[in-house]
């Protein structure tokens, strides 16, 4: 662009009849590969190479006295007395011009800037340099922003931003790059910016070194005097400037992974995390006491050795069980929820081991805490209220951990919550509960009866509307519980769950028959089952059975509806009106020895498969109305029984036997176990342990079990939804500022927000991003992330108290700046905008 621009300087003055010759003295040689390029439209081209002086004179003199002449020199003019063509050159038009004034020209450059530019040569020889620079849209020249734009191009960073230049050195590898700045002679005003812009200086500058002093920075914050003295050095002054870059740097998904490969670097190189452990260990610090020390852990997430700090500290209180332990008033379960909080950097790191310790310490807390009343409902009651979250708690201990790449760490809590949960759990309340049941007492619980499932739920329905029965073998009642938590969340879906008294054995074969239609159950000494006569082990027989009550009614396996298109699940309910779905997740992979350890993640994956189904067939057909249900629960302890777990008997007396139930012919006697009777049953007694204890029979399979009499075996969930086909209005909770001052005094805030409704079914959760800005838009602080997701209805407990820290900048009173809440998933939907003053005295160094 710039020959082309002298090119037209030059045939614009070669087109006044009064130029003949044109010298042009480049001074620097800039354009001498280039000249022989020029097209000149009436004019030739002589080159002075400094030895054909007297040719030129010869030439433009005698031999060619009309033509006209661009004289170039690739050299400084010489004096007159050195110069042949003195006299030519005063009559003669001069032309002078170079590479910088040139291109300052054509990026609209003031003049005054030449000077500045012309340290940089170098840089400007490269065309292709050029063009980047001119490519990023640089609106306003001064020396600093032209310094930026050169870094931002021998950096390869393609907007003139020194934090994304930053950014680009401390994250990738910067040798090359720091070369180029050295060549091109920015080397010096780079590190020069690193001081203005976050206080970095040295007598031996290294970008190794700038990306720790950042880092433990930003750590330093949290830390305060937590931080080892030796770690001292590395604080930077303008600390707000390095937390907010910091902060946009680990919350940016493009960095986050670059981010924690240099925090492993800088703290493998400083020994950050290994020296705080010392010294909180070996109580080094005399200005802190172990608990003040732990809490600044608990706020820094620089480093992802201060989640092992804390996971270790929390281990060490847990297999003491001292419960009690707490951090600025947070118990253990709290502390991990904040470190899996999407604010905390490594919470996903770490999701795995902070939920098992989370849910270690809510089951041996509810264990420790927990009361078995000795009436029979009272004990069912207490069960559907609060004591099965103790199930839970076990389950996702385990979803939990056998999900770490390295549980050994967890080996001693895992091995004290499997003692709690089997030998004081368990046989705590599993034997209070067997010495209740008996025949007499079994009104007494409270609870409908199994076998009276279609008559108390699906009879009114009879050749009425469509109901769609989903029977998931072994849900048992906690799973349930999950899965109506999930569903409370849908707001098509209005659920309410209740628990049935499922019936002995605790099987599928009983189970799935007292689910049917029917007057009389029949159970033989084989566990044979038979329901008005009829057999009822298959999905063929049980669709038979539904059909003898309406012919519109059927029986179908999940995977034949989850897996048909829209049009063949319309064809197969079309007309319908009870439809019974058998599904078979739990059940199928706990009931074989190979895979019964896999049985909490078949929970799971039966949660979330019967939520798909029912969105499917909402979608797919009017289904207004479902009832979720099971033929029965289970009983599951990880580790393998030893042989005083295991249940002696006599094998003669004995018709049908099972690990968790017999079927004898006469009721057994001694300790430890129950004979019952249930008319469905013929001439048998149904025995099984009071504990939770197995018999001593054949095959494989030890750790899932049923077919006893445990809560857990027994109480049967039944959730009642009612859906919404139409569509459902629906809006997102609000989150807004509570804090009345208006007016910011320190770079580091804080401000309190409330979430103005409670989660429900038509009141959806939001996340949102909260920062502060200028009037133009310019963001002068981190991210701040809010979840509004709670389901408290004291709105005390949906408040928030944030920290903000603005950037260390020049403030100027009166100018209006603004707290921003935006949609976290798109920021352009600013949701709240409140106005603020920004009054900050000597914010380069002592914005705290």
């Amino acid at each position: 662009m710039d020959l082309q621009n002298i090119q037209d300087q030059l045939n614009a003055e070669f087109s006044k009849p009064d130029t003949r010759i044109i010298f042009w003295f480049d001074d620097k040689g800039e354009y001498e590969d280039e000249v022989s390029e020029i097209q000149l439209d009436n004019a030739k081209l002589h080159i002075l190479d400094g030895t054909n002086w007297f040719y030129s004179k010869w030439l433009l003199n005698e031999s060619d006295t009309e033509g006209k002449y661009l004289v170039y020199a690739p050299f400084s003019k010489p004096s007159d007395a050195e110069n042949p063509l003195a006299d030519m050159y005063f009559y003669s038009i001069p032309y002078y011009t170079d590479r910088i004034s040139q291109m300052s020209q054509e990026l609209g450059i003031d003049n005054k800037f030449k000077e500045h530019l012309a340290q940089y040569s170098n840089f400007w020889k490269n065309k292709n340099r050029i063009e980047k620079f001119k490519e990023l849209g640089i609106d306003h020249f001064n020396v600093e922003t032209i310094d930026i734009g050169l870094v931002a191009v021998l950096t390869d960073v393609k907007t003139p931003n020194f934090e994304e230049i930053i950014k680009q050195l401390i994250l990738n590898d910067h040798e090359a790059y720091m070369k180029a700045l050295e060549d091109n002679g920015i080397i010096e005003k780079f590190w020069e910016l690193c001081k203005k812009y976050f206080g970095y200086q040295s007598e031996n500058p290294k970008v190794e070194d700038l990306a720790a002093c950042m880092l433990i920075t930003y750590a330093s914050v949290a830390l305060k005097d937590t931080l080892p003295e030796v770690l001292e050095s590395y604080v930077l002054k303008k600390k707000n400037d390095v937390v907010v870059f910091v902060r946009n740097l680990m919350d940016n998904i493009l960095y986050q992974e670059n981010y924690d490969i240099l925090a492993e670097k800088v703290d493998k190189t400083l020994r950050v995390t290994s020296r705080i452990q010392d010294a909180i260990t070996k109580g080094e610090n005399k200005a802190k006491d172990q608990s003040a020390q732990l809490l600044d852990v608990v706020n820094c997430d620089a480093f992802r050795g201060l989640d092992n700090i804390l996971i270790n500290w929390m281990l060490d209180q847990l297999n003491d069980e001292i419960l009690d332990a707490q951090i600025d008033g947070m118990n253990i379960a709290q502390i991990a929820e904040q470190r899996m909080a999407k604010s905390c950097h490594f919470g996903e790191v770490y999701k795995n081991e902070y939920q098992a310790i989370k849910y270690a310490y809510q089951l041996m807390k509810n264990i420790s805490l927990l009361e078995i009343s000795s009436d029979l409902k009272t004990i069912a009651a207490d069960y559907q209220k609060h004591t099965y979250l103790i199930d839970s708690y076990y389950r996702w201990f385990y979803n939990a951990y056998d999900q770490m790449e390295e549980a050994e760490l967890f080996a001693n809590v895992r091995e004290r919550i499997e003692n709690m949960y089997s030998y004081i759990y368990l046989q705590k309340i599993t034997p209070k509960w067997n010495e209740a049941l008996m025949g007499s007492n079994v009104a007494d619980t409270g609870l409908k009866k199994q076998e009276d499932f279609y008559r108390n739920y699906l009879k009114s329905y009879e050749g009425n509307n469509r109901v769609i029965v989903i029977i998931s073998d072994a849900l048992r009642y906690e799973c349930a519980k999950e899965l109506l938590e999930k569903l409370e969340w849908d707001e098509k879906c209005t659920p309410k769950m209740e628990c049935m008294l499922g019936e002995l054995p605790s099987v599928t074969a009983v189970g799935m028959a007292s689910l049917l239609p029917h007057k009389e159950l029949a159970v033989d000494e084989k566990l044979n089952v038979a329901v008005d006569g009829q057999p009822c082990g298959d999905l063929n027989a049980r669709d038979k059975i539904l059909k003898s009550q309406n012919e519109n009614n059927v029986a179908l396996a999940f995977d034949e509806v989850i897996h048909a298109n829209r049009t063949k699940v319309r064809e197969m309910l079309q007309g319908k009106n009870i439809v019974y779905i058998y599904h078979n997740q739990i059940d199928a992979r706990g009931d074989k020895p190979a895979s019964e350890n896999e049985v909490f993640h078949a929970c799971a994956e039966a949660i979330e498969e019967i939520h798909r189904l029912i969105h499917r067939l909402t979608v797919c057909i009017s289904a207004p109305k479902f009832f979720i249900t099971a033929d029965h629960g289970f009983l599951y302890k990880r580790d393998k029984l030893q042989e005083f777990d295991k249940v002696a008997y006599n094998k003669e007396m004995c018709k049908y036997s099972n690990k968790r139930f017999l079927l004898t012919v006469e009721e057994m006697g001694g300790a430890g176990v129950k004979s019952r009777t249930r008319e469905y049953v013929k001439n048998c007694y149904i025995t099984t342990p009071i504990g939770t204890d197995i018999f001593k029979t054949p095959g494989g399979g030890q750790n899932y079990v049923h077919g006893g009499s445990s809560l857990q075996e027994m109480l049967v969930p039944v959730i009642e939804l009612t859906t919404n086909t139409k569509s459902v209005a629906y809006d997102y909770v609000n989150v807004v500022l509570t804090s009345s001052n208006r007016k910011v005094t320190n770079l580091i805030t804080y401000f309190d927000f409330i979430q103005t409704e409670k989660v429900t079914d038509t009141m959806k959760a939001r996340s949102l991003v909260a920062y502060f800005t200028t009037e133009d838009g310019e963001k002068i602080s981190f991210d701040v992330p809010i979840v509004a997701n709670s389901r408290e209805d004291a709105p005390e407990k949906r408040s928030f108290h944030e920290k903000f820290t603005l950037k260390s900048r020049e403030y100027k009173y009166g100018d209006k700046y603004y707290l921003v809440l935006a949609d976290a998933n798109d920021e352009k939907n600013i949701l709240q905008q409140y106005e603020f003053m920004i009054d900050i005295a000597f914010v380069d160094d002592f914005g705290f």
